[in-house]
């Protein structure tokens, strides 16, 4: 699992709330349920995050993260607009299928977080997530191997489809793992947006 915290008890908390959230779903876990699981006190889940939509918001951020880290990697190491669309899928599907709980809890959080009073802090770690990765695909339009799109269409572009496969894989309804499509869905990714 890669939740990406320092602190073992955050983590401990954290991986027992990732368990109760995917068991009985967001809305009937308990500050209790979390308790019971992580072996914390209640008094030590407030403090860490206030409230239920603290840790399931300190997770879903965490993930978050953690993709980033892995897909900022990848980006770092590709030469080209092509390696750095495909970098993009890549870490998709890679992420997603090492961490098929975490990323299924995502799907289903973000929801959950957005109506929320940590609405806020998803939507600014998102703002500068894309703030960090459109001078990746600037640099390649302004050399003329990637088409200029609004800068809101490039998620759909590059990842709608591999997201969504990945969304199906996770719900059950797809058997074949997204890494068997990692390729096909890299290449569909670049055609996309390729000059």
């Amino acid at each position: 699992m890669a939740i990406a915290e320092k602190n073992q008890r955050k983590r401990e908390i954290l991986e027992a709330a990732l368990t109760c959230f995917s068991e009985s779903g967001i809305e009937s876990t308990t500050i209790d349920h979390i308790r019971a699981k992580s072996g914390a006190s209640v008094g030590s889940i407030y403090h860490h995050f206030s409230n239920k939509e603290g840790v399931a918001t300190a997770l879903y951020i965490g993930a978050l993260e953690d993709h980033a880290n892995q897909q900022f990697a990848l980006l770092e190491q590709a030469n080209s607009a092509e390696q750095c669309i495909k970098s993009l899928v890549y870490a998709y599907v890679d992420w997603v299928t090492a961490n098929p709980e975490l990323a299924l809890f995502m799907q289903q959080a973000r929801g959950y977080v957005l109506n929320g009073t940590h609405a806020e802090a998803l939507i600014s770690r998102n703002r500068e997530r894309l703030g960090q990765l459109l001078p990746y695909l600037q640099r390649h339009h302004e050399n003329g191997s990637l088409r200029l799109f609004p800068k809101e269409l490039y998620n759909s572009l590059v990842l709608g489809a591999t997201k969504d496969y990945c969304r199906i894989w996770l719900s059950g309804r797809a058997k074949t793992s997204p890494m068997e499509y990692r390729e096909m869905l890299a290449d569909a990714a670049w055609r996309t947006v390729a000059i």
